[in-house]
């Protein structure tokens, strides 16, 4: 399937698309995994891109080399405090210096706000580390263990290219974004350095300005790769959610299957048979469906261990974000079009969008397919089998009336209409700002 999305035609026509999409096919390639063993590609490329923008996740990914987990060590402690931290504190002070200009407000808010809620998510997912780890061993069971049919594997398969597509294409556009502040920034130094977004920071005044861009530049491009790679943590472990709830409708497909492969078998081999004896089928029946059951409780128990440890910063990540589609879309009319800082600010504000975009459409994917299930578990010819497959059936249909429901500290639902609320929410606030400017 890959080797044919890369030798289509527009590939050959354009050099530059044919060469960004055997990249993407080689990645997928080099981080294809095997669900039976329990092992999920996109989960390490997603702790990969972390460990290399600096955050601590050692414990999640094994290192069988001591020197790389001394030079890990010592590089996250690097870019955690001089990054993390301190360039954090020289945007807040750059913010309490002009907090009395709306036009400096809101370009130091834009950035700061997005530092800050990243800030708040990493160290969530620093303090909540072990649990983090515990729902990875959940999921990777899951896998291991009810992921059996071809077609399940395929599913599995499916999704996993479909989450590290995204991850590269979100990356992609984020990274682009900050190497195009660095060249802007190097351009025009004087200009952009501490007093134009997204620069606007207090530099000790001793250090020397080529240091000063290159702390500049470089801290802004590794913190949004930090915000990428824990952002995207969370909508992998919420996509592959999804997945395993894919992998879990296909087992109540096969059910039907093969009750209609055993009615076919029966009717050709005996035409004498009793119908008390076609309600009885076999033991493997009630078997699939008891694996059924206690997949659906493990997904249950995985979707309320990442609802108890990101809920509470997806709020904050809500809340900053509807500020901040503020900030950049009063900024975008009060620079002119032609501006570099204009062309930073649209650029800015589609990482905002693409960001809060993927969580509200993979929770609200989730919360659609978990609907889907008493559905397919009630078409899964139940009147073929006996008294014991249909109570264990009710018991299944009574736990799956309850959809899966991300929410935002549980104020809000994380859903298509939620992110169409925040952005008209946010264009209020646009028409708000530009009355106070005008004054």
């Amino acid at each position: 399937m890959i080797c044919g999305i890369v030798k289509t035609k527009p590939a050959k026509q354009y050099p530059v698309f044919k060469i960004v999409l055997r990249f993407i096919a080689i990645a997928a390639i080099v981080l294809l995994r095997n669900p039976i063993e329990g092992q999920i590609g996109s989960i390490e490329m997603n702790l990969w891109l972390a460990q290399i923008a600096g955050i601590a996740i050692m414990r999640l990914r094994y290192n069988k080399s001591n020197d790389i987990k001394i030079f890990t060590f010592f590089y996250t402690i690097i870019i955690t405090i001089f990054v993390t931290f301190i360039y954090t504190a020289c945007e807040f002070y750059d913010l309490i210096l002009n907090w009395y200009d709306l036009n400096s407000l809101t370009q130091n808010s834009c950035l700061s706000l997005t530092h800050l809620a990243g800030l708040v998510k990493i160290l969530n997912a620093l303090y909540k580390l072990k649990d983090i780890e515990k729902l990875l061993d959940k999921l990777k069971f899951g896998l291991k263990t009810y992921t059996i049919s071809n077609e399940q594997q395929q599913k599995f398969h499916d999704g996993e290219f479909e989450t590290k597509l995204l991850l590269i294409i979100y990356t992609a556009i984020v990274a682009t974004t900050g190497l195009l502040g660095m060249i802007i920034l190097f351009l025009n130094p004087f200009k952009m350095a501490g007093k134009t977004f997204p620069y606007r920071a207090i530099i000790p005044s001793w250090v020397p300005l080529p240091l000063q861009l290159l702390y500049m530049s470089l801290s802004v491009f590794i913190f949004a790769m930090q915000i990428v790679a824990i952002d995207y943590l969370n909508i992998n472990l919420i996509n592959q959610l999804r997945c395993q709830l894919n992998i879990l409708n296909l087992t109540f497909d096969k059910l039907c299957i093969e009750v209609e492969q055993q009615n076919c078998y029966s009717s050709s081999s005996s035409s004498n048979s009793s119908s008390s004896s076609s309600l009885m089928i076999d033991a493997k029946p009630l078997k699939s469906l008891n694996a059924a059951i206690e997949h659906h409780c493990l997904l249950k128990a995985v979707c309320q261990d990442i609802e108890g440890i990101f809920s509470a910063t997806i709020l904050l990540q809500f809340f900053t974000s509807l500020i901040i589609f503020a900030m950049t879309g009063f900024q975008a009319t009060v620079q002119s079009s032609a501006s570099n800082e204009a062309v930073l600010i649209y650029f800015y504000c589609g990482c905002i969008f693409c960001e809060l975009f993927l969580y509200c459409f993979f929770g609200n994917a989730v919360t659609e397919q978990s609907k889907t299930l008493p559905m397919r578990g009630f078409n899964s010819s139940w009147y073929l089998y006996d008294r014991r497959y249909r109570k264990s059936l009710l018991v299944f249909l009574t736990n799956a009336q309850q959809p899966f429901v991300f929410t935002a500290g549980g104020f809000m639902d994380l859903s298509l209409p939620s992110f169409a609320g925040i952005l008209s929410k946010s264009y209020s606030y646009i028409a708000l700002l530009r009355q106070l400017y005008g004054r």
